[in-house]
């Protein structure tokens, strides 16, 4: 009978305390790059996080605009290429985690300067 007891509660924990993942999803970038040079800085990862209690009071919500400044900041760049992102939720007895990560190759525009030029024999 006690092994039984344990055995019981063995499953309630594994319950109690399991994670969630959704699928992920994936972005050719985070901006339009249409006629724009870049430069590549390297990868990037940034993650946004909230809690809810017994899955009905959520504290912050989730942001993947914070998620994609943090991951571009990282190197000082302006955007991020070859997005991808994953949410999961974790479950500890009352009290949910969500996290959703965002991870990318940030890049860094180059054509910004030219753009603020004023074009040749144009008066201003």
């Amino acid at each position: 009978m006690r092994n039984y007891k344990i055995f019981i509660l063995l499953i309630l924990a594994t319950a109690l305390l399991s994670a969630c993942v959704s699928p992920m999803g994936m972005t050719s970038s985070t901006t339009p790059l249409e006629g724009r040079t870049y430069e590549t800085l390297g990868k990037g990862s940034g993650s946004s996080n909230a809690f809810s209690v017994l899955g009905l009071w959520q504290v912050n919500r989730t942001d993947i605009d914070e998620a994609i400044r943090e991951a571009s900041r990282q190197k000082n760049g302006d955007a991020l290429i070859n997005v991808t992102w994953q949410e999961r939720t974790y479950w500890f007895i009352l009290i949910g985690w969500h996290k959703l990560e965002i991870k990318g190759e940030v890049i860094r525009f180059t054509d910004k300067d030219e753009a603020k030029k004023p074009e040749k024999g144009r008066k201003r």
